[in-house]
C-alpha cells in the first residue's frame, strides 16, 4: 500500500475513534433535562457533572503527555478506546449523582491521552505541509461527534423514553472499534515505534521547565478561552434553547447537531485557510489572521443571535459563527512549532491539559451563574472567554521555531512504518 494510502487510512482511523470520543461526552447533555427532572438534580450538581468528566481528563494530561514520549502512541490509544468505552456504558447504570459522578470521572480519565498520542501519530506519519490539514481533520471529530451524540442520543431517547440506552449504545460503539483499532494501528505496526529514551530514561531536555516558555503560556491561556465556549455549548446549548427559546428536546437536539456539524466542517477549513495563509504570510500571520477571522466572526455571530427574535434566523446564526469559530482547530500546529526536541507528546498534553481546564471552569462557573443569574448572564460569559481567545491568540509569535519546521515542511514525507506489508 503506498504511503500516502496509509497516512489517508491512519488519519480516518483516528478521526472516528475521536469521533466516537465527542459521541460520549455529549450524551449526558442530551440526557441531562430528563435526569434533572428524575434525579432532582440542582444547576449546580448539573454543573458539576458537565465539569467532572474534565477533572480526570485535566489531571492525566500531562502524565500522558511524559508517557506518551516513552512508549508506543498506538498501543495507548486502543486502550483507552475500549476503556473509555466500557465507562460510558456504564453511565446507563447510574443509581443517581455519585455514581453518575463516578462514571464521568472515569470517562475523563481513559480519553486523556488520545489527542496527544494521535498528535504523536500525525507527526510521525504525516510529511509536508499537508500535517496541519491532518491533525485538525482528526481534531474536528469532537465537533462532528457532539453533533452525531447530540441527534442520535436525542432520537434514542425520543424513540424509547429511556436515557440509560442512550448510553449503551454510544458507549458500546466505543468498545466495539478497539478491536478494529488494534489491528489497523498496533498489529500491523503502521504507527511506527517511539524514541528510544536516552541513558537516564529522558528523551529531551531535562525537566518540564524547558518547555514553560512565553508561547507556552499564551498557548495555554487562549485555550482554555476557546474551550470555555466549544464546551460550554456542547454542555449547556439543549438547556440553553429550551430555557430561552421554549422548544422541544428533539428540535434542540437538532438545533445542537447542526451547530457542531458546522463546527466540525469550519475545523477542516480552518485548516486548509491556514495552511494556504502560511504559504503566502509565514506560520505566525497565517496563524494570528486565521484566529482573528475566528474570533470576530464567532463573537459577532454569538451577539447576534442573542438579538433575533425568530428561532430559524437565531439556529442560522449560531450555525454559521460556529463554523468560523472552529477555525481555532489550529491551535494544534502549535505543539509541533514550539516543542523542544523529544518533548512534542508533553507539549500536546499542555495544550490538551489547557484545553480541559476550560472544561472544568466552564462546568463549575456555568452552573454557578445560571443558579444566580439565568440563562441571559450564561451568554454573556460566553461573549468575554471569545474576546479573551482572540486577545491572547494575538499575543502568539512562534516564529523562532516555525520556521524550523517550515523547513522541515518542504522536505519528504516521513515513512509510516517499515516491513509493512503492502
Amino acid at each position: 500500500m503506498p504511503r500516502i494510502a496509509k497516512e489517508t487510512a491512519i488519519v480516518s482511523l483516528l478521526f472516528v475513534l475521536y469521533t466516537v470520543n465527542g459521541v460520549d461526552r455529549v450524551c449526558l447533555s442530551i440526557a441531562m433535562p430528563l435526569l434533572a427532572g428524575h434525579y432532582h438534580f440542582s444547576p449546580m450538581q448539573e454543573g458539576i457533572l458537565f465539569s467532572s468528566f474534565f477533572w480526570t481528563y485535566c489531571l492525566f494530561q500531562v502524565p500522558s503527555g511524559l508517557l506518551l514520549d516513552r512508549v508506543l502512541p498506538s498501543v495507548v490509544i486502543v486502550a483507552a478506546v475500549a476503556c473509555w468505552g466500557i465507562a460510558a456504558a456504564l453511565s446507563g447504570a447510574a443509581v443517581g449523582f455519585g455514581t453518575l459522578l463516578a462514571t464521568r470521572l472515569m470517562l475523563g480519565l481513559f480519553e486523556a491521552p488520545f489527542m496527544p498520542a494521535a498528535n504523536l501519530i500525525v507527526e510521525k506519519a504525516a510529511g509536508g505541509s499537508a500535517r496541519q490539514g491532518k491533525i485538525t481533520i482528526i481534531d474536528s471529530g469532537a465537533a462532528f461527534g457532539a453533533a452525531l451524540g447530540s441527534y442520535a442520543a436525542s432520537a434514542i431517547v425520543a424513540a424509547t423514553g429511556s436515557w440509560r440506552l442512550a448510553f449503551l449504545i454510544t458507549g458500546g460503539a466505543a468498545v466495539c472499534l478497539a478491536p478494529v483499532a488494534w489491528r489497523r494501528l498496533v498489529a500491523r505496526g503502521t504507527t511506527g515505534r517511539p524514541r528510544a529514551p536516552s541513558s537516564d530514561g529522558w528523551t529531551g531536555p531535562p525537566g518540564v521547565r524547558g518547555v514553560l516558555t512565553r508561547d507556552i503560556l499564551y498557548m495555554c491561556l487562549g485555550r482554555i478561552a476557546f474551550a470555555n465556549v466549544f464546551f460550554g455549548f456542547a454542555s449547556w446549548a439543549p438547556s440553553l434553547l429550551i430555557a430561552r427559546r421554549h422548544v422541544s428536546l428533539e428540535i434542540a437536539g437538532t438545533i445542537t447537531a447542526l451547530m457542531f456539524v458546522a463546527a466540525g466542517a469550519g475545523e477542516i477549513v480552518g485548516g486548509a485557510v491556514f495552511g494556504r495563509l502560511r504559504r503566502h504570510v509565514g506560520f505566525d500571520s497565517a496563524l494570528r489572521l486565521t484566529i482573528g477571522l475566528s474570533g470576530a466572526v464567532g463573537l459577532a455571530a454569538l451577539v447576534a443571535a442573542n438579538a433575533i427574535g425568530n428561532l430559524a434566523a437565531c439556529a442560522a446564526t449560531l450555525v454559521v459563527g460556529l463554523f468560523f469559530y472552529m477555525f481555532g482547530g489550529i491551535y494544534w500546529v502549535i505543539p509541533a512549532a514550539i516543542a523542544p526536541e523529544g518533548r512534542l507528546g508533553l507539549v500536546g498534553g499542555i495544550l490538551n491539559f489547557s484545553g480541559t481546564f476550560g472544561g472544568i471552569a466552564v462546568g463549575i462557573v456555568s452552573g454557578w451563574i445560571v443558579k444566580n443569574w439565568g440563562y441571559g448572564a450564561l451568554y454573556g460569559y460566553f461573549l468575554a472567554c471569545m474576546a479573551l481567545y482572540i486577545l491572547f491568540s494575538m499575543c502568539l509569535r512562534p516564529h523562532g521555531r516555525a520556521s524550523g519546521v517550515s523547513a522541515r515542511d518542504d522536505g519528504p514525507g516521513l515513512a509510516v512504518a517499515s516491513g509493512v506489508p503492502d
